[in-house]
């Protein structure tokens, strides 16, 4: 998780770009929203069409794992180089295996996700047997129920006065957010974003631009570029002070020229040493369930974040494998020993394979028309 939200090496460039809901909006309590919060219906409910208003039945491009860039078109990697084509639209499901994470039968197991740039919304995690053909549907029969009612938030290689500091920082408890109702499969369990995006304005005062200056208005409204949000301008209360942003930037302790989001961004550029990294500088973490009659095998387990603010879903895949509890560890024996276990080893499958976990981000490129 030491990358957290930075988008090194283009992690967080695998998603359905310009998806919408097929129906009408299911999730409309204000405790479940993200975006608007307090606006349920009519014109001024901008956010009815986008994902998270449906979780789950917003359609998607490829497998389930995600598609590079969102969509068949050119795209822009984060050195801020044009990538080939060809690249764009590649499944991030044929990508090449990495070694398997063992999970036992029935037991609790650690994943976790960071934000590049904050759409609210809400995700969940889901496994698919690579016997199967691996798809949306596959995912959708085995979603994983999340064990408890916190989650956590795990620094990554942040840095102060030149020296690194995440590694020293506790994990920051917050309350884990369930939503059941209005998912897609009926019933699945899906987890709200608890972070909090800023309202420097209404985005409803957007409406009507053409797309670049629409995505322009935004970023604005959503609080580009600043840190945390101003008091009492978010888009739900923080879990806790301080905890709110959109694309926060921070110092990690990456080689400055480590390809990352920020490299892409004209204003933080090879600002400095060490390096400017843009997005959150931690992870959220939650526990899920493993169920005790999943058969054992070779599986891909998917994340699935449906957003508010945009309408985008992002996806990433790991490779996992379950195994009989009586031949694997204990389902409960020891939880903090399997949480730090299983994160630590928990590889997504994205390019050069560098993540040493489930990290699975989204990216904010306005300039591209992706956001």
């Amino acid at each position: 998780m030491a990358h957290a939200g930075s988008c090194a090496f283009d992690d967080c460039i695998w998603y359905s770009d310009f998806v919408t809901i097929p129906g009408e909006p299911l999730v409309n309590k204000e405790a479940h929203r993200t975006f608007n919060v307090k606006t349920q219906s009519g014109d001024s409910d901008w956010s009815r069409k986008n994902p998270w208003r449906a979780p789950g039945t917003a359609p998607i491009f490829g497998s389930g794992c995600g598609v590079y860039g969102g969509r068949q078109e050119f795209v822009i990697d984060s050195s801020g180089n044009l990538l080939g084509v060809h690249l764009a639209g590649k499944d991030g499901a044929n990508l090449p295996a990495k070694e398997p994470t063992v999970w036992p039968q029935g037991s609790v197991q650690e994943v976790a996700w960071a934000i590049t740039a904050n759409h609210g919304g809400g995700y969940s995690y889901r496994l698919c047997p690579k016997t199967s053909n691996i798809t949306e549907e596959c995912f959708q029969q085995h979603v994983l129920r999340f064990h408890g009612d916190k989650q956590w938030l795990v620094y990554g290689n942040m840095t102060q006065m030149g020296d690194p500091i995440g590694s020293f920082l506790p994990r920051i408890e917050l309350p884990l957010v369930r939503v059941t109702e209005g998912t897609y499969p009926a019933g699945s369990e899906w987890a709200r974003n608890p972070i909090p995006s800023c309202e420097m304005f209404s985005q409803a005062e957007c409406a009507g631009l053409p797309q670049q200056e629409f995505i322009t208005c935004a970023q604005a409204a959503s609080g580009y570029d600043v840190v945390q949000c101003p008091p009492g301008m978010v888009q739900f209360p923080e879990p806790l002070p301080g905890l709110s942003g959109h694309v926060p930037f921070w110092r990690s302790s990456l080689d400055k020229d480590t390809p990352q989001w920020s490299n892409s961004v004209a204003s933080s550029k090879n600002a400095g040493d060490p390096p400017i990294s843009r997005g959150f500088p931690f992870s959220i973490a939650d526990l899920v369930h493993i169920p005790q009659d999943l058969p054992e095998g070779q599986y891909l387990l998917s994340w699935r974040w449906d957003c508010e603010q945009s309408s985008q879903v992002w996806q990433n895949c790991a490779d996992i494998r379950i195994v009989n509890a009586v031949n694997g560890t204990t389902p409960t024996a020891n939880l903090q020993e399997e949480r730090e276990s299983s994160t630590a080893t928990v590889s997504a499958r994205v390019p050069l394979f560098l993540m040493p976990c489930l990290l699975c981000m989204g990216a904010f490129k306005a300039f591209l028309e992706i956001w």
